[in-house]
C-alpha cells in the first residue's frame, strides 16, 4: 500500500503541461485536496521512518499539498502516542516541519488551508511542550510570509504570533509582521458570479491575500473584533520594545478607532493610557484625539485615565520639569501596577532630551555645568546622559573637554545639518525618500483592492439598489454607484456582523 499511496501522492504535479491554464489547475488542485483528505490515517503511518519512508521521497516544495498532509497525520500520531523524541526540536519530525513552513509552494497552500494552519499550530504547541517557546517564531513568520508576502490579511495566525513574540519578549522578532498593514480580514468566499472568471480562482496571479483567505479556506478559526483589539495593542508593545514610538502610535490609534458600538472594554483603556504616553512622545501632545473615535466610548475611558492625562499635561509645560518629575512620583503606584511604569521614564527621559535639544536654538555652545543645575542633575550623571544622546543619535553636538575646572565640560551644537553625527548625504537623503514612496504605492494598491472587494459585497450591492431606487422616485439619474456616497446610507446589517 506504500506504493500504491505514493502513486497517489504523487498524482498532483502542478507543472503538469495540461494545468498551466488557471481554471484547470484550481479543479485539478480542490479536487487532489478532497481526494488525500479521504485517505485513511493508517496508509500514512506505514513505512514512517523507513528508507520507503513517503516524507523521504515527496519534495515539500513541488508536493506542498500532500506533504503537508502526510506530515499532519505523524505529527498528531507522535503526539497521541507521546513520542516526543522524534517532535523535539533537531530531530526527525521537527526538522521536516520546519523545513516545510519554510520552503512550501505559497500556491498549493492557497487549497490546504486547515493542513498550513494546524503545522503552524503544532510547532507552536512542541515548542512549548519542550520549554522553548522561541523556538517556534521563525518558522511561524516563514510560513505567514510565504502564504501572503504582504501578510495583510489578518489571520487567527496573526494573533498567535504576536502572543508568541510578547510571551518571549521577542519585540524584534515580530517587527516584519507588524510593518505590513492590515488591508483585510477573512471574508466570505466570492461571489458565484465570479467563479468562471479566470482571475476569481484561489490560484491566480493577480490574486491578493483577500481573495485566497476567506472564512471557508482554513487559514484561519473565525476572528472576532477583539482578536483584532488585541493584535494591535501587543503589536504596539513590540513596537515600543525596539522603541519605534511612531509605529506604536499608530497601532494604538487604530484601537481607538475600531468599531465599539459605545462601548469601551479594557483592551481599550490600555490602548488608551498607553497612546495617552506615546502621543506625548511623538506629538509632545496627547490632545489630538482621532476624529473617528467613537465619542462615547473614548468618555468612558477618559473617565478612568484621569492621571495619565495630568502626567501628558504637565509633560506639555516644556520647561517646568519639576512639576513633571512630582506627577510622575505621586502616580507611580498607577504606573507600576499598569505596566507602564518603563513609559512613563522614558517620558521622564524624553523631557529631558528635549529641553537639551531647545538649547541649540539659543545657544552654539554652553557649559554642561549650566544644564545640570537646570534639570536639577549632577555634572557627571548629565555628562553620561549627553555622550549616550550624541552615541544614540539624538543630538546633533559633541562634549568638549578643557582643563580648566571653573569651565568643566562644554557642549557644542553643530548649527550645520551636514555637519555632526546626524550629518546625511543626498543620496542617504534620496534612498530615505525612494522607501517611503515604495510604501506609499503599496499602501494605496492594497486600499484599491479593498474598494473593489466593497463594491461586490452584498451589502455595497443593496446599498447601490436603494441609491438607484430613490433616484428614480425623485425622477433624478442613479449616480454612478462607485462615487455615491455612503454617508446617508441606511445599512440593514451590520457589515461587521461576522467578525463577533
Amino acid at each position: 500500500m506504500a506504493a500504491e499511496l505514493l502513486t497517489i501522492l504523487l498524482g498532483f504535479q502542478p507543472d503538469a503541461p495540461e494545468l498551466q491554464q488557471r481554471r484547470e489547475y484550481d479543479k485539478a488542485a480542490r479536487e487532489f485536496v478532497l481526494h488525500i483528505s479521504n485517505i485513511s490515517n493508517n496508509h500514512y503511518l506505514k513505512g514512517a521512518g523507513a528508507a520507503e519512508d513517503v516524507l523521504n521521497v515527496l519534495d515539500p516544495t513541488a508536493n506542498s499539498i500532500a506533504y503537508a498532509v502526510t506530515l499532519r497525520v505523524r505529527i498528531a500520531s507522535a503526539i497521541d502516542r507521546k513520542n516526543h523524541e522524534q517532535l523535539r526540536p533537531g530531530n526527525s519530525l521537527w526538522n521536516k516541519l520546519v523545513l516545510f513552513l519554510e520552503s512550501f509552494d505559497p500556491v498549493q497552500m492557497r487549497y490546504a488551508g486547515s493542513e498550513w494552519r494546524k503545522l503552524i499550530e503544532y510547532i507552536e504547541q512542541i515548542a512549548r511542550a519542550m520549554g522553548t517557546p522561541a523556538l517556534a517564531i521563525a518558522p511561524i513568520r516563514s510560513a505567514m510570509i510565504r502564504l501572503d508576502p504582504t501578510t495583510g490579511t489578518f489571520t487567527s495566525v496573526h494573533l498567535r504570533f504576536i502572543q508568541l513574540c510578547m510571551e518571549t519578549r521577542s519585540y524584534a522578532a515580530a517587527v516584519p509582521i507588524l510593518d505590513d498593514y492590515i488591508h483585510s480580514l477573512p471574508s466570505a468566499i466570492p461571489p458565484a458570479a465570479r467563479d468562471n472568471l479566470e482571475y476569481s480562482v484561489a490560484c491566480a496571479d493577480t490574486a491578493t491575500s483577500g481573495e485566497f483567505i476567506h472564512t471557508k479556506s482554513g487559514h484561519s478559526e473565525k476572528v472576532a473584533l477583539v482578536d483584532v483589539i488585541e493584535y494591535y495593542v501587543l503589536g504596539a508593545m513590540a513596537y515600543l520594545g525596539v522603541r519605534q514610538f511612531k509605529h506604536a502610535h499608530e497601532l494604538l490609534e487604530h484601537v481607538l478607532i475600531i468599531p465599539a458600538a459605545g462601548v469601551a472594554n479594557g483592551l481599550m483603556l490600555e490602548a488608551y493610557k498607553k497612546w495617552v504616553l506615546v502621543s506625548c512622545l511623538v506629538n509632545k501632545s496627547y490632545n489630538s484625539i482621532p476624529r473617528t473615535a467613537n465619542g462615547q466610548a473614548v468618555k468612558q475611558i477618559r473617565a478612568a485615565a484621569k492621571a495619565y492625562e495630568a502626567l501628558a499635561d504637565a509633560f506639555s509645560q516644556l520647561n517646568n520639569l519639576p512639576k513633571l518629575r512630582a506627577q510622575v512620583a505621586a502616580g507611580t503606584d498607577i504606573w507600576i501596577e499598569d505596566g507602564n511604569a518603563g513609559l512613563v521614564d522614558e517620558l521622564v527621559e524624553h523631557q529631558h532630551r528635549s529641553y537639551v535639544s531647545r538649547l541649540s536654538r539659543t545657544f552654539s555652545a554652553i557649559p554642561v555645568s549650566n544644564i545640570a543645575s537646570n534639570v536639577g542633575s549632577s555634572v557627571d550623571e548629565l555628562t553620561t546622559f549627553l555622550e549616550a544622546l550624541i552615541r544614540d543619535g539624538f543630538l546633533n553636538a559633541r562634549l568638549e573637554r578643557n582643563d580648566k575646572p571653573e569651565v568643566g565640560a562644554v557642549l557644542r551644537f553643530y548649527l550645520d545639518p551636514t555637519q555632526g553625527p546626524l550629518a546625511k548625504t543626498e543620496k542617504q537623503q534620496q534612498q530615505a525618500l525612494f522607501e517611503q514612496t515604495e510604501r506609499t504605492n503599496t499602501l494605496a494598491g492594497q486600499v484599491k483592492d479593498a474598494d473593489y472587494r466593497l463594491s461586490i459585497s452584498k451589502e455595497y450591492v443593496e446599498y447601490v439598489k436603494r441609491q438607484a431606487k430613490k433616484a428614480s422616485g425623485q425622477g433624478g439619474n442613479a449616480a454612478d454607484p462607485m462615487d455615491a456616497p455612503w454617508d446617508d446610507a441606511e445599512i440593514e446589517e451590520d457589515i461587521m456582523g461576522d467578525l463577533r
